[in-house]
């Protein structure tokens, strides 16, 4: 059954985008709602109809701003004192402030990923998502929780402002020189790793660069480091005299360069704004642009400067994003698929399950595999997470037990059969770090499943509030099983599902209703929570569909 499911993922997968819609209706609102945010029910998609393309483009773009700053708690002792500890009480010292740093980043994703449920600024959330694969860092090599944080909020800042302004800011963030070892480049030994990756993920795309480049830009960045004070999220610090002051040629320009003219170098070029500009669309669309669109979208973002925003009004009412190829046809990551599941179902659950849910599933924010960040499209499936998709649904539901997902036995087994190893690292608070450039194991399923009981406080199963979904199906006044089944698939899918789909929903409809009791009219209505436990089966029969992991 599941290898079916796969294939008929792999028919659905995206494709180029085709003709351009003509009309502003459910289906592109939705559609917007979907790529901008994280889905919204059918009364949100109408108000949106109603009130219009460009209102409801302008209201996505009209951002709240940055959260708060992050309150940390946990501090690593100062330099001196640590260095006055003998070496045993020392290791035990800083394990235990990088343990609870550890804690608090996972506080801090859970507490970001509630905002995504509650959609309270989904277009910024949706482009700090964004960023976070572009300007990859992982915490398992940072090992700092407060660097990782820190750097989740200069990405908030500039999520919706100018990418030029957030490139040169990461060229100083704490976590990014760790992880890419630039706190290692010195004028007599550069190291190329954060110059290499600043030219071929960050800015310009692989081929538009040479071998010299790379050096030239590795002894610009020779100096940029991280300060030793206990200040919580780490302190830049630029030490003169590891910096290399002479003349450097970088991409065919000399001069006695630091970040400040490497930056603006990497920004006069055409492939920067190329690159950035297809990286965009890729991520809203789904699919790799045709060059002639991405080329003319890289024109916009080089006549505004780098502003982000700019480029997104246009691709919003660019009638080619609404083509018929691109709605409905872009695989759920695994954060869109729990974050969307709980909006459409109307269920607000704690963000840490929310977070160790994406992470059995593939999606550990503040962990991306590699340097290159997630693959996305059919490499979020295989027929164990399409399997488990559906089962931390019904977990999601209050229908499914943990302990029933599988026991350790069982998950190693599936991994295996699956080609993964079964000693994978979750990537835990204690976890080691991994080569820079090298695909880094994936999460280990049987420790994540455990972590899950710590995200439902302990408990092996999640008991919700009645669902909103109820409530949204009975004001529509469903007549008897098929049209209720008609109006669930409307309210949970992005897309319409092919016919043969709704009869044996239907059948098992009608199954649970009498098995109950319950009378076929408006038995939402007056059925209660026995109406609430059939309505939460058939959700998670519908949520376990092929068309269920499309947005």
């Amino acid at each position: 059954m599941s290898t079916l499911l796969l294939t008929a993922l792999a028919c659905l997968a995206p494709q180029a985008p085709a003709a351009p819609a003509q009309a502003w209706t459910a289906r592109e609102a939705e559609h917007l709602l979907n790529r901008a945010g994280f889905g919204a029910s059918t009364a949100e998609v109408q108000r949106w109809v109603e009130a219009g393309q460009e209102a409801l483009v302008e209201h996505l773009l009209a951002s709240k701003g940055p959260e708060l700053a992050w309150e940390y708690e946990a501090r690593m002792p100062d330099f001196e004192s640590v260095r006055s500890m003998d070496q045993q009480q020392r290791v035990r010292v800083v394990q235990q402030v990088r343990q609870q740093m550890s804690r608090e980043a996972i506080d801090y994703v859970a507490e970001w990923l509630e905002g995504m449920v509650r959609g309270e600024d989904p277009l910024r959330d949706r482009m700090r998502l964004f960023w976070h694969g572009l300007f990859t860092s992982a915490q398992a090599t940072v090992k700092r929780g407060d660097y990782m944080i820190r750097q989740a909020e200069l990405i908030d800042e500039h999520a919706l402002g100018n990418y030029g302004v957030l490139l040169r800011a990461m060229l100083e963030d704490p976590a990014m020189l760790v992880y890419l070892d630039n706190i290692s480049n010195r004028r007599r030994k550069p190291n190329e790793n954060l110059a290499r990756e600043v030219m071929e993920l960050f800015s310009l795309g692989e081929g538009n660069y040479s071998e010299d480049d790379v050096r030239e830009a590795a002894r610009a960045l020779t100096g940029y480091g991280v300060g030793r004070s206990a200040t919580p999220g780490g302190s830049f610090e630029f030490t003169r005299r590891n910096h290399d002051y002479g003349r450097k040629t970088i991409l065919g320009t000399s001069g006695r360069f630091d970040a400040d003219g490497l930056v603006r170098i990497l920004l006069e070029q055409e492939a920067c704004a190329e690159w950035i500009a297809g990286r965009l669309l890729e991520w809203f669309e789904g699919s790799e642009p045709r060059p002639d669109r991405q080329a003319a979208y890289a024109r916009l973002l080089r006549r505004s400067n780098y502003e982000v925003l700019p480029l997104l009004r246009a691709l919003f009412m660019d009638p080619e994003f609404y083509a018929d190829d691109c709605i409905g046809a872009r695989v759920l990551s695994p954060v869109d698929y729990m974050v969307g599941s709980a909006r459409r179902l109307g269920i607000r659950p704690v963000g840490e399950f929310v977070g160790v849910s994406a992470s059995v599933l593939g999606e550990r924010i503040f962990d991306p595999p590699n340097v290159k960040g997630w693959e996305g499209g059919m490499a979020w499936m295989n027929t164990s997470t399409l399997m488990m998709r559906g089962n931390l649904t019904g977990v999601l539901l209050g229908l499914i037990d943990l302990g029933d997902i599988g026991s350790d036995d069982e998950v190693e087994a599936m991994m295996a059969d699956e080609g993964m190893e079964p000693s994978m690292e979750m990537a835990s608070m204690e976890s080691e770090g991994r080569g820079k450039g090298r695909a880094r194991v994936a999460p280990d399923l049987v420790r994540a499943m455990r972590a899950l009981r710590s995200g439902l406080g302990g408990r092996r199963r999640f008991t919700p509030p009645a669902t909103q979904l109820r409530r949204t199906l009975a004001l529509r006044k469903p007549a008897n099983d098929e049209e209720l089944v008609e109006l669930a698939l409307e309210e949970l899918l992005a897309i319409v599902p092919p016919v043969e789909t709704r009869a044996p929903l239907v059948a098992f409809l009608e199954a649970e209703r009498e098995a109950e009791g319950l009378p076929e009219e408006a038995f939402l209505v007056r059925g209660g929570q026995r109406a609430e436990a059939v309505l939460r089966k058939l959700a998670h029969l519908i949520l376990s569909l092929p068309e269920a992991q499309l947005g």
